[in-house]
């Protein structure tokens, strides 16, 4: 009798392990019988909930490496603030293209975010560019205002090459100005008789001087430009400005042209 409990309770033993090794199992599919029709749901609800998470992480991102810029940006306009109308490239505004260049390179963030936030940095200065143009007199205190401005866009030059087509073809003397001075930090040959019709065509003497600066930018860095064609086209830039209607012809806009023949030779 005492062997027949033992095997009793050694099956009832082996039975209930079993039982226990399916009781989660059997949950599980009694649990997907049950709420089959609303399973779908909870899983597409989870995956929305997901993604939302990911898109919220990742706009956060954006805003973080839009200040980062901005940072970046407000010392190089700080620093120009004290300038005059410099003849040359100052090399803190390099310096701070390239610091740029290389937080936007880090960011974690899609391309197509990256350039949502040069896009929106270099539009927010074109309409600085407007706005100080539209409500500052003519002055000192307007030329340190630009001087700033345009020391901001050359620090977004190099990551925003992308958009330099839509700015030159822009209809607002802001977004040319952009333009130049993306290639002024990043000269190409392709686009010297543009910068030349700049010369030729706008009526702002501040956007004159920046074109001519960054004629004498390429100048110095494409020596296989052709000088016979070159000298003849700087000249009737230099003869548009020193016969300027729109006011004084500017002598700094005159001196950089200069600059550039002297370096094509006779």
């Amino acid at each position: 009798m005492a062997s027949d409990s033992a095997s009793t309770a050694t099956t009832l033993s082996g039975i209930g392990a079993i039982l226990q090794a399916l009781a989660w199992p059997l949950t599980v599919v009694l649990f997907l019988l049950l709420f089959r029709g609303r399973l779908g749901l909870i899983l597409d609800v989870l995956a929305q909930k997901l993604k939302e998470a990911k898109r919220v992480k990742a706009g956060q991102v954006e805003i973080d490496t839009a200040e980062e810029i901005v940072r970046v940006l407000n010392k190089a306009g700080e620093e120009a603030k004290a300038e005059k109308l410099e003849k040359n490239i100052p090399q803190h505004q390099i310096q701070a293209a390239n610091l740029v260049q290389e937080r936007l390179a880090a960011a974690p963030i899609a391309y197509s975010q990256k350039l949502d936030v040069i896009y929106k940095q270099m539009y927010d200065l074109v309409e600085q560019y407007e706005t100080t143009r539209r409500e500052l007199p003519s002055g000192p205190r307007r030329t340190r205002s630009m001087n700033e401005i345009a020391a901001k866009m050359r620090a977004l030059s190099i990551v925003a090459r992308p958009l330099l087509p839509t700015l030159m073809a822009g209809k607002t003397h802001g977004e040319r100005l952009a333009a130049i001075c993306i290639l002024q930090v990043e000269p190409e040959l392709g686009y010297f008789d543009w910068l030349i019709d700049r010369i030729l065509q706008e009526d702002q003497p501040f956007i004159l001087f920046h074109a001519a600066l960054a004629v004498l930018e390429l100048v110095k860095t494409h020596p296989y430009l052709k000088p016979e064609i070159a000298r003849q086209l700087i000249g009737r830039a230099l003869t548009r400005v020193s016969s300027f209607e729109g006011g004084t012809p500017d002598q700094n806009t005159i001196d950089v042209l200069n600059q550039a023949l002297s370096l094509l030779g006779s």
